[in-house]
C-alpha cells in the first residue's frame, strides 16, 4: 500500500509518495500553476491504482483544496484530510485558542514529538517563515511568525521602483558589490541573524536549550548555518504527514 501526501501550500504544493516510512519519489510545483490536467497527470505518472493508495491532504488554500478533493473523489480514491487525523492525537498546548493553529505547524509539532520528544524548536522555511516551541515538558508553547522569504523577496521588488526580483541564494560574502548581490545577502544573511536572534531570545525566555529542526522549502541553503541543528529536511512536513496517516491506520487496523 502507498501513501501519498498532498500539503497546499499559498506558494507551492509538495506531493510525497511513501511506502511505509520511505519516501519512494516526490514532486512540487507553483499553486498557481495546479489545475485538474495538472493533478490528473501527476496521478497516472505514479502508475498506482485507486485501491492501492491512501491519501493525506492538508491544505491552507480553499480552492485548490476543492480542486484535488473532486478529482480524487472522481477516481475513487480514499483520502483523509489531516485535521481529522490530528485530533487523534494528545497534543497538549499552551497556545490559548488550538483551533487557530495552522495544520502545518501541528504536523511539524506533532511529528518532532514523535521523534525527539521535547526541548524542541521546528524553523520552517515556508510561505511565511514560522518557529515553533516544543518546551522542555513535550508541550507545544507556541511560536512566531515571520514574512518569508520569496514573499519579502517578491514584496521588495514590488514596493520600490527599481529593485530587480532576485532568486534567493546562499552567498559565502557579506558586503555586495552590486544590488543583487547586496539583496542576497540581506535575505540569506539576514534570516540567519534573525532565526538565531529569535532563538536565542526564546532560550534566554525559558532558561534551557533547544534542538532545531530547518525545513521547507529553502531549508538546503541553511545547512551549515546553524550548530544545534538535529536536522535539516525539507520533507519533514511531508514525513510527518506520512507518520500521522500511518498512526491512525494502525489504530484503525
Amino acid at each position: 500500500m502507498i501513501n501519498l501526501t498532498i500539503d497546499i501550500g499559498n506558494s507551492n504544493v509538495m506531493i510525497c509518495c511513501f511506502r511505509n516510512k520511505l519516501k519512494i519519489n516526490s514532486f512540487s510545483f507553483n499553486t498557481s500553476d495546479l489545475n485538474k490536467n495538472y493533478f490528473l497527470d501527476y496521478l497516472k505518472k505514479i502508475k498506482f491504482k485507486s485501491d492501492q493508495m491512501n491519501v493525506i491532504v492538508s491544505s491552507v488554500v480553499p480552492n485548490v483544496t476543492k480542486l484535488i478533493i473532486s478529482v480524487l473523489k472522481n477516481k475513487k480514491i480514499h483520502f483523509y484530510y489531516v485535521g481529522d487525523l490530528i485530533k487523534c492525537f494528545d497534543l497538549k498546548t499552551n497556545i490559548i485558542n488550538k483551533k487557530n493553529i495552522g495544520d502545518d505547524r501541528l504536523v511539524n509539532v506533532i511529528y518532532a514529538k514523535n521523534l525527539y520528544l521535547k526541548s524542541v524548536i521546528v524553523i520552517d522555511f515556508g510561505t511565511a517563515t514560522t518557529i515553533d516551541v516544543l518546551d522542555k515538558f513535550g508541550i507545544y508553547d507556541g511560536g512566531i511568525i515571520t514574512p518569508g522569504i520569496d514573499l519579502s523577496l517578491k514584496s521588495l521588488h514590488i514596493g520600490t521602483a527599481k529593485l530587480p526580483l532576485v532568486k534567493f541564494r546562499k552567498t559565502k560574502r557579506i558586503v555586495g558589490k552590486n544590488t543583487v548581490e547586496a539583496i542576497r545577502s540581506g535575505f540569506f544573511w539576514g534570516y540567519i541573524s534573525m532565526i538565531k536572534g529569535l532563538v536565542h531570545k526564546i532560550e534566554l525566555e525559558k532558561k534551557y536549550t533547544f534542538k532545531l529542526i530547518i525545513t521547507g522549502g529553502h531549508a538546503r541553503f541553511f545547512k551549515s548555518a546553524f550548530k544545534n541543528a538535529i536536522k535539516i529536511d525539507e520533507y519533514f512536513n511531508s514525513k510527518g504527514l506520512n507518520f500521522i496517516m500511518n498512526n491512525y491506520l494502525k489504530k484503525l487496523s
